[in-house]
């Protein structure tokens, strides 16, 4: 039995040995040449390239410009806070309302009502822009009302046929008909 458990030890640390030998070789052999005089950096970072001298080595990265992110970037991101502050407070107060005991029983009701017409707001909000987001390529922003739904989309300028999609998304998911879906383009 001891010589069985010196044998398996034996193996584990020349498989151990072994595993950390190609490690060492693949970083030595992969690792990158920087020469310090010769690169330069580019102090804008969404416009940001490294220069190496005059070879390139595959798989390096780049930074490349899309003049469509940074400000629609900028606009969804604090879009999407405001209504996700709003939604927190509408459900808040709906919530008081329920856990109030002095409330009667349809004021409760209602609340209660109110607040899974709320959260299946929200869902279907997340639902039509991840669908959104995954026919255009392009960040968008869904916004659900009582009686309408509204769009807002970034990137490039979207054609009849994509905005025909896009309608026909948010016209089945959340069951609102043609004049109560808008779609609106950001621009800038």
């Amino acid at each position: 039995m001891k010589t069985l458990l010196k044998k398996r030890q034996l193996v584990l640390a020349t498989l151990v040995l072994a595993l950390g030998a190609a490690v060492f070789v693949n970083w030595y052999y992969s690792k990158p040449d920087l020469a310090v005089d010769a690169q330069t950096v580019t102090q804008s970072p969404a416009q940001a390239t490294v220069s190496l001298g005059e070879e390139e080595h595959l798989g390096d990265s780049l930074y490349v410009h899309n003049p469509y992110s940074s400000s629609a970037g900028e606009y969804f991101a604090g879009a999407k806070l405001r209504r996700g502050a709003a939604h927190d407070e509408a459900k808040d107060v709906l919530n008081d309302v329920i856990t109030d005991s002095k409330a009667d029983a349809k004021a409760v009701s209602d609340a209660s009502k109110a607040l899974q017409a709320l959260a299946n707001a929200i869902k279907l909000e997340a639902d039509c822009e991840s669908l959104i987001n995954a026919k255009t390529g392009s960040e968008c922003l869904v916004t659900i009302g009582e009686s309408s739904v509204e769009a807002v989309l970034g990137g490039p300028p979207i054609d009849s046929a994509m905005a025909l999609q896009i309608k026909e998304i948010l016209l089945q998911k959340t069951g609102f008909g043609p004049g109560q879906v808008s779609i609106v383009e950001l621009k800038g």
